[in-house]
């Protein structure tokens, strides 16, 4: 004996399935378009947005110390003088 279809549709119904399946699959490529560009938009920091810099995360660094960067460096010292 012949084991039955598993899904036995008729060219109708499957013309009307393939049309949703595309359907679908159109939105999902237009959703995964969506989060990639949100993805490669910078992180909002204390920097670049309102946010404190308590909220930057530990990965920052603060503004002062982006600050004291930019200071001289203290002058050597010389010899013979205390």
């Amino acid at each position: 004996m012949k084991a039955p279809y598993r899904y036995p549709l008729q060219d109708a119904d499957k013309d009307a399935l393939i049309r949703d399946q595309m359907a679908l699959i159109e939105r999902q490529a237009a959703r995964i378009a969506e989060l990639e560009a949100a993805l490669k938009k910078p992180k909002k920091t204390s920097s670049n947005s309102h946010t404190p810099p308590s909220q930057d995360g530990p990965g920052r660094k603060n503004r002062k110390d982006d600050k004291a960067e930019g200071k001289k460096k203290p002058r050597p010292s010389r010899p013979g003088t205390t």
